[in-house]
């Protein structure tokens, strides 16, 4: 999964990073093409998606409250011909392209454009969203749920149909903040009209109204595991996408629902590489490629139903701060080699065995022009001194993702 919202990547680049893809032997590549930064995929019904939703006057330089902006206004998307064009270069080398629209939440780019499917009503959503975040992190704005909203989304998602031929399309569903809705007199009688106890329900039954229409299309949804919030995922045949942890799989695979395991301890290529000061914009826990070797899908502890409807492992990059492609290639490389052994051939891999064969593989990576992190850490160029991250202890983050998961509450296996 390549985050094209955040850091909008220039056709050339996806070309090559398709070919670099095509060449670990993996097969999906996922497109996460909104969020609260940025718009990227041209909707002729609604053109201001794109002509103020992708673009904003300047992006947050590093991460935590202490990142100041860059004064850099960035801009940029796709017409619905160049992306035709990269489903097919990516066809040709056995790639499926996923689009992902993400709803209802980060949806601060949709609002710059159109304030009216924000909650509060269209005035006070416009003095408090005038352009993309510039910021990073999770907004707590959300789209309304009144039924013009919906059909605005299943007009976008029509779009996205006629573009790309995936039977599966994202939808999101994560992080969407349930304040304002709950806040929001409007909101509130709309559940209520609806028999929707609280806003977790509501979410779902706006994630089930989009995969309805979709499924109409001859598409079904992958979407994040909070999408199993508010009474289980919003169609029969959803991909439940886990990536906080074990306990998001388990459930959506007792449910009945394939699953694409791509936990951040192991899969998120933008987290830090080590402990050394001097890597790039630190954010999260240490991932290395020692951790992303040591990765196992599938345990002994898993269950039957786990086995049953694993159809793949993911491995995600955010690029709030991958803003060249320079970055993005020392986020990804050397890992994703290992990553892409584990998605084929199962893990944990056998370190020294992989490690043999790793000069090669590196020297490989030169060849093709990657500036690839060395494995001794980055070079002075490589670096990103005086600008803050956020760096995060592992224990600490198995204790935040215990909590964010606590509401999936899986049921026993019959």
């Amino acid at each position: 999964m390549l985050d094209v919202a955040r850091r909008f990547r220039p056709l050339p680049e996806l070309h090559r990073f398709v070919d670099l893809v095509a060449a670990h032997g993996l097969n999906m590549l996922q497109l996460h093409l909104t969020d609260d930064q940025g718009w990227r995929f041209e909707v002729r019904r609604h053109p201001l998606l794109t002509e103020v939703g992708g673009r904003r006057s300047e992006s947050q330089l590093g991460h935590g409250p202490d990142a100041r902006g860059d004064g850099v206004p960035h801009a940029g998307w796709y017409t619905k011909d160049e992306l035709r064009g990269l489903v097919r270069y990516a066809s040709e080398r056995g790639i499926r392209i996923v689009p992902e629209v993400d709803v209802p939440g980060h949806a601060r780019a949709i609002l710059a454009a159109y304030p009216e499917h924000g909650v509060g009503g269209a005035g006070a959503v416009r003095e408090r969203v005038t352009e993309p975040w510039t910021r990073f992190g999770i907004s707590d704005e959300v789209l309304n749920a009144e039924d013009a909203t919906v059909a605005f989304v299943c007009d976008v998602l029509d779009e996205v149909c006629d573009v790309f031929e995936s039977d599966v399309i994202g939808i999101g569903g994560d992080e969407a903040q349930k304040t304002r809705w709950r806040e929001d007199p409007r909101t509130q009688e709309l559940m209520a009209e609806r028999g929707l106890a609280d806003e977790p329900a509501l979410q779902a039954w706006f994630l089930g109204r989009v995969a309805a229409h979709l499924a109409r299309r001859g598409r079904r949804v992958i979407g994040w595991d909070e999408m199993l919030e508010g009474g289980g995922a919003p169609a029969p045949d959803a991909v439940v996408a886990s990536w906080r942890g074990p306990v998001g799989a388990e459930l959506g695979a007792r449910l009945g629902h394939d699953v694409v395991l791509c936990p951040d301890l192991w899969t998120y290529l933008d987290y830090r590489q080590s402990d050394d000061p001097r890597e790039p914009i630190p954010v999260g826990t240490v991932l290395s490629l020692e951790d992303v070797a040591s990765f196992e899908p599938l345990s002994s502890a898993s269950s039957a139903a786990l086995r049953q409807h694993v159809i793949g492992v993911q491995a995600n990059v955010w690029t709030e701060h991958l803003d060249t492609r320079e970055r993005l290639d020392y986020a990804v490389f050397p890992r994703l080699g290992a990553f892409a052994e584990v998605a084929w051939n199962g893990g944990p891999l056998d370190w020294d065995d992989f490690a043999f064969r790793l000069p090669g593989y590196l020297a490989w990576l030169e060849e093709q022009g990657v500036d690839f992190r060395p494995l001794d850490g980055p070079r002075p160029e490589q670096q990103r001194p005086g600008v803050p991250g956020m760096p995060r202890d592992r224990a600490a983050r198995i204790a935040e993702l215990e909590r964010l998961t606590a509401d999936l509450d899986a049921p026993a296996a019959p």
